[in-house]
């Protein structure tokens, strides 16, 4: 059976910059705001990981260890 692969529905930049202006314009938490991007697009969180890169990764598994979510001696969020 061939798999297709799957064209996501939203570009890393287009997902950072929306992430970006939800945390500092509605004082979201990273998580938050990334949750709420899936929500509007009917994305499931889980399948949005793969483009979760950069300084956003960085942002989200630094307000991770902020809050107590991962150790940080955790390697990292996503492996």
């Amino acid at each position: 059976m061939n798999q297709e692969m799957i064209t996501p529905v939203i570009s890393r930049e287009s997902l950072r910059s929306q992430v970006e202006q939800l945390v500092h314009k509605d004082r979201m938490t990273y998580a938050e705001a990334i949750c709420e991007v899936c929500e509007s697009l009917t994305i499931d969180p889980e399948d949005i990981v793969r483009i979760i890169t950069g300084p956003l990764r960085v942002k989200l598994e630094a307000e991770a260890i902020n809050r107590n979510i991962i150790k940080n001696s955790t390697s990292t969020l996503f492996q």
